[in-house]
Order: C-alpha cells, then structure tokens, then sequence
C-alpha cells in the first residue's frame, strides 16, 4: 500500500505542479494583458485627452475665426460707407459746381441787362434831354424873333377881341345871295 500511496502521492503533486504551472502561466498572462490593458488605457486617456484639446482648440479657434470675419465684415462695412459717403460728397460738390456756374451765367446776364437797360435809360434821359433844349432854344428863338418883329415892326394889338365880320358864311357883298 505504499507504493499505491507513493505513486497517488507522485500523481497528485505532479498534477498539483501541473496546475500550479498552468496557473502560474495564466497569472502571466493576465498580467502581460492588465499590463498591456494598462498601457491601452492611458493611450485611450492619452488621445481623449487630446481630442478634448483638439476639441477646445478648435472651439477656441472657430471663436477666433468668427471674431476675424465680423471685424473684417465691419470693416469692410466701414469701408463700403465711407466710399458712398466719399462719392456722395464728390457727386454734391460736382453738383454744386455746376449750380454756381449756372448762378454765375444767370447774374451775369441779368448785369449784362441791367447795363443795356441803364444805357437805353441814360439815352433816353440824354433824348429827353436834349428834345427839352432843343424846345427851349426854339421857343427861346421864337420869342426872340417875335420880339424883333414886334420891335422893327410893330403890329398894333386889339384892345378887346372882336368876332370875324366874315365868319359864319355870312357875306355882305352887296348881291344879297349870302355866298362867298
């Protein structure tokens, strides 16, 4: 019976060294896989990680970019405005140039005008004028001549007036027909 037990004893611990050997192998290997789980993990942690920075940077630059477009928009706005405020301007003193110019033809030929009408005005008051004088020399010269006339030769003047014998178809020629 020994020797049954010995060989029992021989089989259980060479089994039982079997079966800590298997053990001891699937130990390692659930190590070697924990460890490379391990190192799994922190690649995933690793890269969320920078997906996450990735993520933010992106966010942030987005911002950025959105910040850039509407003070380039602005911008361009502002400077869209100013060129219409410019051409505004410039069309309203082209305008007003010609306005001025138009004002200036207008006063012009309104002096222009007024100084014929002055000359006609200055003529006619020289024609009154001189019509006035030349009227009073004549009836300066009439009076003068009537007065020589009556000084070389004088006519004797009625006392009171009295009506024309001959007037009125009335003749007294003796024939007694009362025709001329």
């Amino acid at each position: 019976m020994s020797g049954l037990n010995g060989i029992s004893s021989a089989l259980s611990t060479g089994f039982a060294n079997a079966e800590v050997s298997r053990c001891n192998a699937q130990s390692n290997i659930l190590q070697t896989l924990n460890t490379n789980q391990a190192a799994t993990l922190a690649s995933m942690n690793g890269l969320a990680s920078q997906f996450a920075n990735c993520c933010c940077e992106n966010r942030l630059g987005l911002a950025n970019l959105s910040a850039d477009i509407a003070r380039e928009a602005c911008a361009d706005r502002a400077t869209v405005s100013d060129g219409v405020r410019d051409i505004i301007a410039n069309q309203n003193a082209g305008i007003q140039t010609i306005i001025d110019k138009l004002c200036q033809q207008e006063i012009d030929a309104l002096k222009t005008q007024n100084a014929n009408l002055q000359t006609q005005i200055n003529l006619a008051n020289m024609q009154a004028s001189q019509t006035a004088q030349t009227a009073r020399i004549l009836a300066d010269n009439a009076a003068q001549t009537s007065a020589l006339e009556q000084y070389l030769n004088p006519a004797p003047i009625p006392a009171y007036v009295v009506q024309n014998p001959n007037c009125c178809g009335q003749t007294f020629s003796g024939c007694g027909c009362g025709s001329f």
